[in-house]
């Protein structure tokens, strides 16, 4: 029995692996380990994941403990190392774009591991970005590339990879997602916050460095004070966030409103029924991009560019940049349905993405086996 180790790399990864490993333990043709990133380092108002998804008895937390991202990377790989030496896989999938991610596929290479990248070849193109090059250099060692969208794949042909080692077999996210509905769509979050469904907006603010000046946080609050002219609004904050606003001394621009709540993120089944049941999100991140794409609810995400370029396509994603007009304009756009009927779930996104990377598997590993 051929055995994997699978390593998440952050809750991106986490949401990718989790269904693959329940998939495989279900085949019983495999010996499955799981590791990755310490529930201790999602943050304030994340759930455990593995616990939520009922795998916790058989994950292994990787501990990263502090100090800086070398350090982190070095504790990450020593762990690494000893795991592979303990459990001795014969193959990894690696899912995750964070330095614990880079961390596994180092110590897999290093101990002539064959692995999968899972998610490969999502760019945006900007090589400043640390978990860009994270992906790069995942993906650049792995001897397996698993696509979730086309222009993963256009990516690493044009890179250099072989399509042979490429296999387009959808969002392994989604599979999470369908997985929780039930839950989510039983959860009181709603009434909790006295919101109705399509009478709100939602905001995710997760990515402080897209609004370290206070001249972005002006156009931050221009924003949510013209949604909150016609709609209710509630923002989810990450702690950084937070902690940027009130440094700036602007949390009170929000809280102060009457149609806005400013609440804490929370955790993974709850934000699933908040982005369901909003009548549009806007977000700074990839947070709820894919998500509300499947959910065919607007997306505007304040960048330049995606990891996703699918979601903008196809699906109901929008880059609206981090300029004023244009964001106003899409606000407006969102509040008047202009939005609601551009989405199409894009190719594969059907939550059975996890059977169709074992039917790879099986042909790569078993041969002799048909399933």
């Amino acid at each position: 029995m051929k055995k994997i180790l699978l390593a998440a790399g952050g809750n991106a990864g986490l949401l990718r692996c989790i269904p693959l490993f329940t998939a495989l333990g279900e085949q019983h043709r495999y010996e499955v380990a799981f590791a990755g990133s310490a529930p201790a380092q999602a943050g304030a108002g994340v759930e455990d994941l593995p616990a939520l998804f009922g795998v916790a008895d058989a994950y292994v937390a990787v501990e990263t403990g502090s100090g800086s991202a070398v350090r982190q990377t070095v504790s990450a790989m020593t762990h690494f190392d000893q795991l592979l030496a303990q459990e001795r896989p014969d193959f990894m999938m690696i899912a995750g774009d964070n330095d614990l991610a880079l961390s596994a596929a180092l110590c897999a290479s290093s101990h002539g591991v064959a692995y999968a990248a899972l998610d490969a070849g999502l760019r945006t193109g900007d090589r400043n970005s640390a978990v860009e090059r994270n992906r790069r250099m995942i993906d650049a060692v792995a001897d397996v590339l698993f696509v979730s969208e086309h222009s993963g794949l256009y990516n690493l042909v044009n890179e250099g990879v072989d399509e042979e080692r490429i296999f387009f077999t959808g969002n392994l996210a989604i599979d999470s997602l369908a997985a929780m509905m039930p839950g989510a769509n039983s959860s009181e979050v709603l009434s909790r916050l006295g919101l109705e469904e399509k009478r709100y907006a939602l905001v995710l603010l997760c990515d402080p460095f897209l609004h370290d000046s206070l001249e972005d946080l002006k156009v931050l609050e221009h924003a949510v004070r013209a949604v909150a002219e016609r709609q209710q609004v509630l923002m989810l904050l990450d702690s950084e966030v937070e902690a940027l606003l009130q440094q700036h001394e602007m949390l009170p621009a929000f809280t102060s409103l009457d149609s806005v709540q400013v609440i804490p993120r929370t955790g993974y089944s709850e934000l699933l029924r908040l982005v369901k049941d909003a009548l549009f999100v806007m977000t700074d991140s990839s947070l709820a991009q894919a998500e509300s794409t499947v959910m065919k609810v607007p997306c505007l995400t304040m960048r330049t560019s995606t990891v996703s370029p699918v979601t903008v396509e196809r699906g109901s994603n929008m880059l609206v940049g981090d300029g004023e007009d244009i964001l106003l304009q899409r606000i407006g756009d969102a509040l008047d349905g202009k939005l609601a009927s551009r989405t199409k779930i894009p190719e594969k996104w059907d939550g059975a993405s996890s059977q169709r990377v074992i039917e790879v598997l099986d042909r790569l590993l078993l041969p002799n086996t048909r399933s």
